[in-house]
């Protein structure tokens, strides 16, 4: 299985590539045009090495995650699963975060079978089962935390007006007083997103603890 996850000399400089134009144009104006344009040759030199533009949106986020993710380990005895999988998706969100549009790469790729987005699922559901927790939960879990951590990625990564930058005449007016008043409440992104994820591991604390759960 590890020859899959090796580049040609020539496939690695498609995906360094790509990830330039990710990173000046964002994901919606990837192209395989685009790309041979970068490299100086027209787009059926790509397809020769990449047989679709999926097969390299795969690399790029294998590449895109092993730049931050490259080195995670499983749960240590003495550390809780609450720590381990808050820093651990801590480091996924930050891999995303890395490139612009990273969170839509990443979530519209398929995983290797050894590559590191696989890796850390095998590896999270070991640590969370070798705490106490059984299968079940622990898939519930992680299908939880891993989909709260796209949303929030692409939310923050959209170019889209979103609902906190509603017109001030919405306070002058007194329309959706809730919603004005929780976007003053503030917060950063990386705060926001903190305070839903120990939500969602708090949520896990209460699975683990009764069997009503479900």
């Amino acid at each position: 299985m590890e020859d899959q996850l090796k580049l040609s000399e020539r496939q690695r400089e498609i995906v360094e590539a790509a990830l330039e134009l990710l990173a000046e144009k964002g994901y919606d104006e990837l192209s395989i045009r685009d790309i041979g344009k970068k490299l100086g040759v027209k787009a059926p030199a790509i397809y020769w090495h990449f047989k679709n533009k999926a097969m390299i949106v795969d690399y790029m986020a294998e590449h895109i995650l092993q730049k931050k993710m490259g080195n995670f380990v499983r749960r240590e005895r003495e550390q809780s699963w609450q720590e381990w999988l808050m820093e651990h998706i801590t480091l996924f969100r930050k891999a995303m975060l890395s490139y612009p549009d990273g969170g839509r790469v990443i979530a519209g790729a398929h995983p290797f079978p050894n590559g590191t987005l696989a890796k850390f699922l095998e590896d999270s559901f070991a640590s969370l089962r070798s705490a106490g927790m059984d299968i079940r939960t622990a898939r519930i879990v992680m299908l939880t935390v891993i989909r709260y951590t796209f949303g929030c990625v692409i939310e923050e990564q959209a170019d889209e007006q979103n609902w906190e930058t509603l017109p001030e005449r919405t306070i002058n007016n007194g329309e959706l007083t809730n919603i004005m008043e929780a976007i003053h409440v503030g917060g950063t992104d990386d705060e926001n997103f903190m305070t839903g994820l120990k939500l969602i591991v708090a949520g896990g604390n209460e699975a683990m603890a009764s069997d009503k759960f479900f």
